[in-house]
């Protein structure tokens, strides 16, 4: 036995199983990432409400696609913020290389201003001349040829401390310019990177909360249609049953004329065995061979009949056997699964089974 989704006709659109769930996509991998997509729910509607609901469904879809190319962003983002996180640490070691050089260079300088006070005090102390315009203080007069060669040899170790500490302290601003440079860089491309990944996250949560509102608005749409779609249905058994209780009796040895639909009068009672017509004794053979705790390999149809679950809980409900449903269609008795199968073939005909035994 199949369940049939077109049995509005006659059954005015009973609610049968579903063969839909709500699908579920992921991300990557990368996230993820649970969203629901267009073909998530499927349910039996009308051409206003399949409208609305395919609406939502293609909003959704849309939603989940746009927030996996931001989610992929968002992993480039990473990346590069990794990535900038790295160079940042290098030029961190990079500043600390210069600062010892810094240091190595101050120390230099403070060797040179050194050397040339020492230079200075020498050259007042012992280097006056008539020349320079000085006088020796400690000197013991020495001959002018001589005070003019050690006046030169002063005059010479003074610019050449004096061009050691200028190239020293051109080095130090050099230096220094370049680390102030090196961390301002790092920390350039540490801030961009934190705020590109701030604007994708950001974009990301807006997507998410777009998604959570229509995911709602399609849920609510399609319980609303399940609502009437299940009004419809028991406005349907409740016309069907009256009709039956008004339906006349035939006389006694008449039968109802060939190609007339199947009267809708209510199946014996639990306990006598009822007569299946052919039919109905070809579905049995068809479907399990006569076996009635047949089960599909799927476990989905079980019994002689091969009833669904679902199927089987609307046919007890048909032939006023309530206690039946929910009772798995193979621990019922082959009676009650003939009367089952009697109360579903009077609602609905031979469109619910096997084709093979169809007329």
């Amino acid at each position: 036995m199949r369940d049939v989704v077109a049995r509005a006709v006659r059954a005015a659109t009973r609610v049968v199983e579903s063969v839909g769930a709500a699908a579920v996509l992921g991300a990557a991998a990368v996230l993820g990432a649970a969203a629901l997509l267009g073909a998530g729910l499927w349910v039996q509607v009308t051409p206003a409400a399949a409208s609305s609901i395919g609406t939502l469904q293609q909003q959704a879809a849309t939603l989940s696609q746009q927030m996996l190319l931001e989610q992929l962003q968002i992993d480039g983002f990473q990346q590069q913020r990794a990535a900038d996180i790295a160079s940042v640490t290098a030029d961190d070691a990079q500043v600390q290389q210069l600062q010892a050089q810094l240091d190595v260079t101050r120390h230099r300088i403070a060797g040179d201003l050194s050397q040339l006070r020492d230079a200075a005090v020498t050259a007042y102390v012992e280097g006056g001349t008539e020349a320079n315009g000085t006088s020796s203080s400690f000197a013991a007069s020495p001959s002018n040829g001589a005070s003019s060669v050690y006046a030169q040899v002063l005059t010479g170790n003074l610019s050449s401390a004096v061009a050691k500490l200028q190239l020293d302290r051109h080095l130090l601003d050099g230096e220094e310019a370049t680390q102030a440079q090196i961390a301002a860089q790092a920390q350039r491309a540490l801030g961009s990177a934190d705020a590109a990944l701030s604007s994708a996250q950001t974009v990301e949560q807006q997507l998410a909360g777009q998604r959570a509102s229509i995911t709602g608005e399609l849920a609510v749409a399609v319980a609303q249609q399940q609502a009437q779609q299940a009004a419809a249905a028991r406005a349907a058994a409740s016309a069907a049953a009256s009709a039956a209780s008004h339906e006349p009796a035939l006389p006694s040895g008449v039968q109802p004329p060939a190609g007339s639909p199947p009267a809708s009068a209510p199946p014996p009672s639990s306990g006598a065995a009822p007569q299946l017509n052919a039919f109905l004794r070809c579905v049995v053979q068809a479907e399990s061979s006569g076996n009635y705790q047949a089960i599909s390999p799927t476990g989905q149809y079980m019994g002689a009949f091969q009833f669904s679950q679902g199927t089987w809980n609307e046919a007890a409900q048909l032939a006023g056997m309530p206690t039946l449903v929910g009772v798995p269609p193979y621990d019922a008795s082959p009676t009650d699964q003939d009367l089952l199968a009697i109360a579903l073939y009077n609602a609905d005909g031979e469109q619910p089974w096997y084709d093979p035994c169809r007329n």
